[in-house]
């Protein structure tokens, strides 16, 4: 394994944690649900297509949302929204996001049900709630609950990689590293296209291998080198989204 392309790796991990996650304040994220509903989809957008796409959907959404909810009235609001049925915000995020737009009318249902979600758990504060979940050691519960596939009722358009990604960085903002499980590791792992080209290229998975099989890889691979497996996952997005040709130059030295 080659250490030296492994430390370049996990330094853009840190470097991603500090652009991207620093910015956070818990005290926020934990008495806030709307904060920690803006950290949700700041994620959760992020779906299979071009950053710069999952972007604007997402900014577009918090144009519509942050009028209602990032008030003091915001919990006045979410009640009379739920109550007629999201059919405003449905309309307005409608006038922004779908086709002729940009994203798509599944990112409107995507919204509208973790919206949805919200109303299920305690004073509707998705990262509070992870935050216990994962402390309680229901990772695992909790990264299945959250997904569309779940027969209880999941978030429409959130499967393994959108979960695994908000997870991790739920984890990563509040040092939850140390309760993290060896059998639930792989639930913070999400494997985009640059996590999978970085693990082929690295060669702990072969070209094509599930992402389920490569959420493990990656487990085992940084237990075994002694690295740490969430700065792995996002340093790994972070070089190849960043620098991939120059993961290929360090690779060949």
């Amino acid at each position: 394994m080659n250490k030296k392309l492994l430390d370049a790796i996990v330094a853009n991990g840190n470097e991603y944690c500090r652009l991207y996650l620093s910015k956070y304040d818990i005290s926020v994220l934990h008495e806030d649900w709307w904060q920690s509903f803006d950290f949700f989809l700041s994620r959760a957008c992020f779906q299979g297509r071009r950053d710069d796409v999952s972007a604007r959907v997402y900014e577009n959404a918090c144009k519509v949302l942050s009028p209602l909810f990032a008030s003091t009235e915001k919990d006045y609001n979410y009640q009379d929204q739920k109550q007629r049925n999201w059919d405003s915000i449905k309309t307005d995020l409608g006038n922004r996001i779908g086709k002729g737009k940009v994203g798509k009318a599944r990112d409107v249902e995507m919204i509208i049900s973790a919206l949805s979600f919200l109303d299920g758990i305690p004073d509707k504060n998705i990262v509070r709630y992870s935050v216990s979940k994962i402390r309680d050691g229901q990772i695992y519960q909790h990264y299945n609950d959250l997904q569309a596939a779940n027969k209880n009722g999941g978030i429409v358009q959130v499967g393994p990689k959108i979960a695994a990604f908000y997870l991790r960085d739920v984890v990563s903002v509040f040092h939850l590293v140390d309760g993290v499980d060896a059998i639930s590791a792989f639930c913070l792992q999400p494997v985009d296209t640059w996590v999978q080209k970085i693990a082929e290229k690295i060669g702990i998975v072969s070209e094509g291998t599930d992402k389920a099989e490569v959420q493990k890889a990656i487990v085992c691979m940084c237990e075994q080198e002694s690295i740490p497996a969430l700065l792995f996952n996002q340093g790994a997005w972070f070089t190849g989204y960043h620098a991939f040709d120059l993961v290929l130059g360090l690779m060949s030295k």
